[in-house]
């Protein structure tokens, strides 16, 4: 897909796949025209037909023979980004889940506040989430991680588990991604990186839809994230209180 309007910044989108055939054609064709400059998927050892559908779509393709984890291939993604001369950086799956119709409020958002990365929120407003068919399990857990998660890093938000984002790429370059999860962690250890380094997050509406095709994190899965990132809060949460001690032991 290409942006023939001449202008800056460059973005491109990624895509993490994984048997994918049944959405991927979907989701694509949802990207608003020239939105992106580029689309690359990395395929993730997929058992069905979502690199030959990519491949028909003229999305860049990257194949991995063996199963990198989820966080391992949006990695994969990530580099191949910034080897594409990507300024932005769009993080769209292809199971059709989040609507690419708000990619241009993600980016107008990223390019306006200059900001490590923008986060598209399907709780903006919380009713939507629900609307869109999230489960009631699922809404209830994340309204509580996510107010656990706020409070420990600092940061208000109202979404920190999506994975509908927009990075910005000379930020993702200073990650250190070989240290980094390869599964659903990853996506949590970004924002607590930022958070870390003092860096404003911001966060823009992100529809998301709900149905049998779309990828989800089933109940154990969604218990060990919650806890990986309440981990990783608390990790960043102690760094926060050293900091602010140091300096007011030099005051």
């Amino acid at each position: 897909m290409t942006d023939t309007s001449g202008t800056s910044p460059r973005v491109v989108g990624i895509m993490p796949a994984r048997n994918s055939a049944k959405t991927l054609e979907d989701t694509f064709r949802g990207i608003p025209p020239g939105s992106l400059h580029q689309v690359i998927l990395s395929d993730n050892a997929s058992k069905d037909d979502t690199v030959a559908i990519a491949e028909r779509l003229g999305i860049t393709v990257i194949r991995n023979p063996v199963d990198r984890g989820y966080g391992g291939n949006v990695k994969n993604c990530l580099r191949a980004a910034l080897d594409a001369g990507a300024d932005l950086i769009v993080e769209l799956h292809p199971d059709n889940q989040y609507d690419p119709a708000f990619i241009p409020g993600l980016v107008a958002k990223a390019r306006d506040f200059h900001i490590a990365m923008v986060i598209g929120s399907r709780f903006l407003p919380p009713r939507r989430a629900l609307e869109g068919g999230m489960p009631m399990w699922k809404f209830v857990c994340n309204r509580a991680l996510t107010l656990m998660n706020a409070t420990l890093l600092g940061l208000r938000l109202s979404e920190f588990h999506s994975g509908f984002r927009i990075y910005s790429a000379k930020w993702v370059r200073t990650l250190p991604l070989d240290r980094m999860s390869d599964d659903f962690k990853l996506g949590f250890e970004m924002i607590s990186h930022a958070a870390e380094a003092g860096l404003p997050v911001g966060e823009a509406p992100g529809f998301c839809r709900y149905f049998d095709e779309a990828s989800q994190n089933r109940l154990r899965g969604s218990i060990r994230y919650g806890l990986d990132t309440l981990a990783e809060s608390f990790r960043v949460f102690r760094s926060r209180m050293a900091v602010s001690a140091a300096r007011r032991r030099v005051l």
